[in-house]
């Protein structure tokens, strides 16, 4: 038997800021996928490390106020999106993430995407759950696959405008910063 592929869009896999969240049965109707820009990006990504222990010093410090700062901000509490890095395979029409949440097929789910954390520039994303795989590797996670509902053309395009292959390599190159090895060249 032979499946057809019913894409119409190609997909791409990445690292990427995400997101996901049950919708409630209130939420549900006139979804629009959007995006939303200048809010606060928040990951949980490790900071570089600093090799003068003064600067260090003086850098924690910076960061602990700022992170004191964005908790006491009411105005953009709301806007502040509080991601994990997450492997996606984001396509324009759909796109399936890893979770250790359980959904069930024809639950509503929207997700953040933060694909600029500076400035930032977070896409809202909604969707229906089509399918659920176990991980093997992962026991407890399972694998989503989600369908786009309310794609607005704007998100599309920005979706397809999103350099996927210069956005790999940009994480490739700051994991190598963070865990101090050399790059010797580009077996990518």
């Amino acid at each position: 038997m032979t499946v057809k592929n019913r894409r119409c869009y190609a997909r791409a896999s990445t690292l990427l800021p995400a997101k996901v969240r049950r919708l409630r049965p209130a939420e549900r109707e006139g979804l629009k996928c959007r995006i939303v820009m200048g809010g606060i990006v928040i990951d949980d990504a490790p900071p570089p490390r600093v090799d003068d222990e003064k600067l260090g010093m003086w850098l924690s410090m910076l960061n602990a106020k700022l992170d004191y700062l964005i908790r006491l901000s009411p105005a953009r509490q709301e806007e502040s999106v509080y991601a994990k890095i997450e492997p996606l395979n984001l396509s324009a029409g759909g796109m399936s993430l890893v979770t250790d949440e359980h959904f069930a097929r024809g639950e509503r789910v929207e997700i953040r995407i933060v694909i600029q954390a500076y400035p930032s520039k977070v896409l809202y994303l909604y969707g229906e759950v089509v399918r659920i795989d176990a991980v093997p590797a992962k026991p407890g996670m399972t694998m989503l696959g989600i369908q786009f509902e309310g794609m607005s053309e704007e998100v599309r395009a920005e979706i397809l405008r999103f350099d996927f292959k210069a956005h790999r390599q940009k994480l490739i190159r700051r994991n190598r910063e963070r865990s101090g090895t050399a790059s010797s060249g580009a077996a990518d």
